[in-house]
């Protein structure tokens, strides 16, 4: 059975006032959503901790699309649309590659495609049968044979995180990932430069600026070696030093002082207030000036510090 009935049909009423009915039924659905995606978050999260990450791989097509709704489906539990998403996704990835590679070989099937590639050696052994797998998996879901048709979830799932998890190696393999060992901060800078411009964007389950956080820390963490979370259970933090004032910017709130660390060179964005900037106005406190204070920032949920403001009086030094 198949009951579509989501819309109430105010054309058979003569309610006078049908658009707000319709408004107040909108409403209501509204926060049934909300409250199964409060009830399913849990779930969401687990099976996308399933998934396996490679890193960062610079060169991309559009397949890339493909593997992210994919990838987020499947933390939605949609198991047969994330299959059916990653077969599409390794045709494309697979075209892309061999186009790359210097042979155009639109005209045969993926099968014959993958094989063909291996064939001269331009992908190896594990990456074909990896290819393989996904074709024979969407082939399986496409089709809608009585065998896929007897599937349950649990088989559904593993089938799903295996396609998403065979893609992602095959896209680390074939194309590369950007090497941690040997980055330098320009290319981080690029990287975290992509990774803000994603944030923007509107693609199927991106958290905006909690999702550009995330993705920050982590790759600071595996490039540099340095965890960017406290670890301190949400406590706040403190940091006294000697600082360079980069700048002063009380043109619109919330005012800001901009402090080079001497010792470790990091720059911070420190918030002051109406009565703080009084203070450092009547010490003539200036950009290029040595300062001596105390910061203090309370980490978010991730306990990673975010709005750091003046502990005490800053004091300008000589």
């Amino acid at each position: 059975m198949y009951i579509d009935s989501k819309k109430f049909d105010y054309k058979k009423f003569s309610y006078s006032d049908a658009d707000r009915l319709v408004e107040r039924d909108k409403k209501f659905l509204k926060e049934a959503y909300v409250k199964w995606i409060n009830d399913a978050a849990n779930k969401i999260v687990e099976r996308q901790w399933e998934i396996d990450d490679i890193g960062v791989a610079e060169q991309s097509g559009d397949f890339v699309k493909l593997l992210k709704e994919a990838e987020f489906t499947y933390s939605l539990g949609a198991y047969t649309s994330a299959i059916s998403l990653v077969g599409v996704c390794a045709e494309d990835l697979c075209r892309f590659f061999a186009i790359s590679a210097g042979h155009n070989l639109d005209g045969l099937t993926q099968n014959d495609r993958v094989n063909r590639l291996h064939s001269i050696s331009a992908i190896t052994q594990n990456v074909a049968d990896a290819f393989h797998v996904i074709r024979k998996l969407r082939n399986d879901c496409l089709h809608y044979n009585a065998g896929f048709k007897q599937k349950n979830s649990a088989a559904l799932k593993a089938d799903a995180l295996k396609a998403l998890n065979s893609i992602k190696y095959i896209y680390g393999n074939i194309l590369g990932v950007v090497d941690y060992a040997t980055i330098d901060s320009s290319k981080f800078v690029e990287i975290i430069t992509k990774v803000t411009e994603e944030a923007a964007n509107n693609d199927p389950g991106n958290l905006g600026i909690d999702k550009a956080l995330i993705q920050t820390r982590n790759l600071f963490a595996q490039a540099f070696g340095f965890d960017m979370s406290m670890n301190n259970r949400g406590a706040p933090v403190y940091k006294m030093s000697i600082f360079e004032v980069l700048g002063i910017d009380v043109s619109s709130e919330p005012f800001e002082i901009s402090l080079r660390d001497l010792g470790s060179e990091m720059v911070v964005i420190v918030d002051i207030s109406s009565d703080e900037v009084k203070n450092i106005e009547f010490a003539k406190i200036t950009e290029a000036d040595i300062v001596a204070a105390t910061l203090v920032s309370l980490p978010n949920n991730l306990e990673v510090t975010g709005e750091w403001r003046l502990w005490g009086e800053i004091k300008k030094i000589g």
